[in-house]
C-alpha cells in the first residue's frame, strides 16, 4: 500500500533535510548527524504503509555532476520523514508562483 498522504516528488526536486529530518539505518548516529541538500532520483513509497513515518529516498548530491545521467547510480540513499518531504513540496509550491 502506498502511502496516501505523501505527495508526488518528480525527479530534480531538491531537498534541503535538517539533520532531524534523515537517517541511515547503517550509518552511526553520532557523527553523521548533519544537514543534506540532495536531488531526488525517486521517493520509494511503494512499499510504505499509510502510517510510515519515513522512506527511503534515492538521490545525488546538489554537487554531483552526473544527476540525471542512467550510468550513474545514485550518490544517496536515505530514509527521509514523510514530513521532511511534505515540507519540501510546500515550500517548492511557494517559490513557484
Amino acid at each position: 500500500m502506498t502511502c496516501p498522504d505523501l505527495p508526488n516528488i518528480p525527479p530534480g526536486t531538491v531537498l534541503n533535510l535538517n539533520s532531524e529530518d534523515w537517517y541511515h539505518p547503517d550509518e552511526a548516529t553520532g557523527d553523521s548527524l548533519h544537514d543534506i541538500v540532495m536531488v531526488v532520483e525517486k521517493v520509494h513509497s511503494d512499499g510504505a504503509t499509510a502510517t510510515a513515518v519515513s522512506v527511503w529516498v534515492t538521490g545525488h548530491g546538489i554537487a554531483c555532476g552526473w544527476p540525471t545521467s542512467d550510468t550513474h547510480p545514485p550518490c544517496i540513499e536515505l530514509r527521509v520523514r514523510v514530513e521532511a518531504i511534505r515540507r519540501a513540496v510546500t515550500e517548492t509550491a511557494g517559490t513557484d508562483g
